[in-house]
């Protein structure tokens, strides 16, 4: 007889703009690797990086009961873990990056003083343009797989110019020290959606 492996308990989160809706198809397809799954929503125009940090503590504090759990995150949402990872309850077995920034995004450097991106990204906007912000940001002490993406368009007058990117943020700028990384074929905003993406997530949660 073939024993299942345990379940865990997958708390997902969003990337900035988005909402927790952003996230159900990738919730469902691990629900259906016999996973469970909570998602996180916040809004960077009406809280500041460190609150919805403190906020998504106490979310995984009210639901994590002990048990061994995982994230997911997208974009943004891997920093928001990163910040909190310190201050988590026991039980983190492995964390999943979607398209992190881990290290200042030109993009964020490059838009960080026109006021439309000020007025949208707020305070999160400001500390992603700025490397003493990522030096100081804890780096997981559990296993990590990065994702990143590749389908961006490459063209000298796009602000990635020809490097190589999902669109907003470039492959080289989701490196993470320790991290399992992977690159694959597809924009920014649609990452989470990928079914290859989905299934190696879930095997590597599984292995927790």
């Amino acid at each position: 007889m073939v024993q299942e492996p345990p379940s865990m308990h997958v708390f997902l989160v969003h990337g900035m703009g988005r909402t927790p809706r952003s996230l159900a198809l990738l919730s469902t397809r691990l629900g259906r690797g016999g996973l469970s799954t909570s998602r996180f929503g916040y809004d960077v125009r009406t809280h500041a990086l460190d609150e919805i940090t403190t906020r998504f503590v106490a979310h995984v504090g009210e639901r994590a009961s002990g048990e061994a759990y995982g994230i997911v995150g997208h974009s943004l949402g891997n920093v928001i873990a990163r910040l909190a990872s310190p201050r988590l309850p026991p039980g983190l077995r492995r964390i999943v990056m979607l398209a992190p920034p881990n290290r200042p995004p030109r993009l964020a450097t490059l838009l960080r003083d026109r006021p439309m991106f000020r007025a949208l990204a707020r305070d999160a906007g400001q500390r992603l343009a700025y490397p003493a912000f990522y030096a100081s940001l804890p780096v997981p002490t559990v296993p990590t797989l990065v994702f990143a993406g590749t389908g961006g368009p490459r063209t000298r007058w796009l602000p990635l110019g020809h490097v190589d990117s999902d669109g907003v943020v470039a492959v080289d700028e989701t490196a993470l020290e320790g991290a399992e990384h992977r690159t694959v074929p597809v924009l920014h905003t649609f990452i989470m959606n990928d079914a290859r993406v989905a299934a190696e997530a879930l095997a590597f949660l599984r292995r927790g």
